[in-house]
């Protein structure tokens, strides 16, 4: 398997959740997550198998996790670019907690602080449940 990516530093949580908060309304938020999408580690095709793919999302998700030292690694894609925004955040929030940070983690309530839970559709909010999921399962 590839070496997995570090996140970028300006995709850590804190980046993030000023760069979500500093955009206003739901055109903007989604002009940053195509953004973000753009800054990601790009997963090797390889590695964009069936085993790693994310039941539940209507877009193609890729999703793989590990841990390291009691700390979770996560690599994720997908081939929306709008999913991949919002992956960035998922993979901000989740990497490199330990497992009883996971289960204290309340990714509801950070989309609820950014804004982002209103402009998102059901599916789209199934989709990241999903993701979350996952990881809580990993």
């Amino acid at each position: 398997m590839s070496d997995w990516p570090e996140l970028p530093a300006a995709l850590a949580l804190s980046a993030l959740t000023e760069r979500l908060q500093a955009a206003q309304g739901w055109e903007n938020k989604n002009r940053l997550l195509v953004q973000l999408a753009r800054e990601q580690p790009a997963m090797p095709t390889e590695l964009k198998v069936d085993e790693n793919r994310v039941s539940g999302c209507e877009a193609h998700v890729w999703l793989l996790t590990r841990w390291h030292e009691g700390r979770l690694q996560m690599w994720a894609d997908s081939d929306s670019r709008i999913v991949k925004g919002l992956l960035a955040l998922v993979w901000a929030a989740y990497q490199g907690l330990s497992r009883e940070e996971i289960a204290n983690q309340d990714f509801g309530a950070l989309l609820q602080e950014l804004g982002l839970q209103r402009f998102l559709s059901s599916s789209r909010a199934s989709g990241l449940n999903a993701m979350v999921q996952v990881i809580r399962n990993a």
